[in-house]
C-alpha cells in the first residue's frame, strides 16, 4: 500500500511532526509513503499556504532524514515529494524550485483561479460570484493546462472543484474526457485522493466517471492521502481500492526519482 501524498507542518495548516507521520504510516501498514509539502510560492500568491523559500532545503534534509530513520527500524519506505501549484504566470519559479532538488515525485495541482484560492473555506463566499458551469469548465481547462506543462509527474486531486459541493448543472463527462486525454498525452498520472471524504462533498477525488475515462486512455493511476495530520495517513485507503477496481484498475504507481513503477493492487 501506497501513500504518495503527505504533508508537514512546515506548509503551515498541517499539525503533527514527522516522525508521527512516518510511524502512523507504519501502523496502516504501508509500504511506500511520500512527503509531499507544498512548494514555496512568489508574492503576489499568499504567503500562508506553503512553506517559504528559505525553508525547502531544510524540508528537504528533514524527510531525507526521516527515510534514513524509517529504513532503521522497519519501515516504511520513505520518498521525497512536493506538491507545486500550478502557476501559469510563474511557470519559472515553480520550475526552477522543482529543478533545485532531486525529488522522486512532484504533484501538480490546481489550486487557484486567478488569485482565488478556490479550495480555502474563509474564501467561500466567492463561489457566489460564479456561475457553476462556467466555474467546473475553467477548473478544468487549468488542470488540462497543468498537465500539459511538463512539470509534474501525477495530477492531484483532479476534480477537487467539487470540494464544498458545487456541482455543474451540465453533464461533467466532456471535461472528464478533456482531462484524462491532457493526462494521456502529458503522461502524467492521476492521483485517487481519499482528503474528500473528509471534506464537505464527502467523496474521494476523483469520481467514478472521471478515474473510469482516465482508465479508458491508459492513464496510470496513484494513491494518496493528503494527510495534513498523521491520523490522516492511510485513511480510506480500502475505499480508494475499490474505487481503483470499479474503473477498471488492477494496479497503481509509485515513483522513485519521477520514474514510475507499477505496484499491483
Amino acid at each position: 500500500m501506497i501513500d504518495l501524498h503527505v504533508h508537514t507542518a512546515r506548509c503551515g495548516h498541517a499539525t503533527g511532526e514527522m516522525a508521527q507521520y512516518v510511524e502512523a504510516g507504519r501502523a496502516r501498514g504501508l509500504d511506500v509513503m511520500c512527503f509531499t509539502d507544498h512548494l514555496p510560492m512568489p508574492e503576489p500568491y499568499p504567503q500562508h499556504y506553503t512553506m517559504k523559500a528559505a525553508e525547502l532545503p531544510a524540508y528537504v534534509a528533514d524527510v531525507l532524514a526521516a527515510a534514513c530513520d524509517s529504513r532503521a527500524t522497519g519501515g516504511p519506505e520513505v520518498l521525497l515529494g512536493v506538491e507545486a501549484d500550478w502557476l501559469p504566470d510563474a511557470f519559472a519559479h515553480v520550475e526552477g524550485l522543482i529543478a533545485s532538488h532531486d525529488f522522486d515525485l512532484v504533484l501538480g495541482s490546481v489550486h487557484f483561479l486567478g488569485d482565488w484560492a478556490f479550495d480555502d473555506p474563509d474564501l467561500i463566499a466567492r463561489y457566489d460570484a460564479w456561475e457553476s458551469d462556467v466555474l467546473w469548465e475553467r477548473y478544468f481547462d487549468e488542470v488540462a493546462n497543468a498537465a500539459g506543462s511538463g512539470l509534474y509527474d501525477v495530477i492531484a486531486h483532479p476534480d477537487l472543484v467539487k470540494k464544498f459541493g458545487t456541482r455543474p448543472d451540465v453533464d461533467p463527462r466532456p471535461w472528464y474526457e478533456q482531462t484524462a486525454l491532457a493526462l494521456q498525452e502529458a503522461g502524467c498520472a492521476v492521483e485517487v485522493n481519499t482528503a474528500g471524504l473528509r471534506k464537505p462533498c464527502r467523496e474521494i477525488y476523483p469520481s467514478l466517471d472521471l478515474l473510469k475515462a482516465c482508465r479508458r486512455r491508459g492513464v496510470p493511476a496513484t494513491t494518496g492521502s493528503d494527510a495534513h495530520a498523521p491520523a490522516e495517513v492511510g485513511e480510506g485507503f480500502d475505499l480508494a481500492r475499490e474505487l481503483l477496481r470499479e474503473a477498471g484498475y488492477d494496479s497503481v504507481v509509485c515513483f522513485r526519482k519521477r520514474v514510475a513503477e507499477e505496484v499491483a493492487l
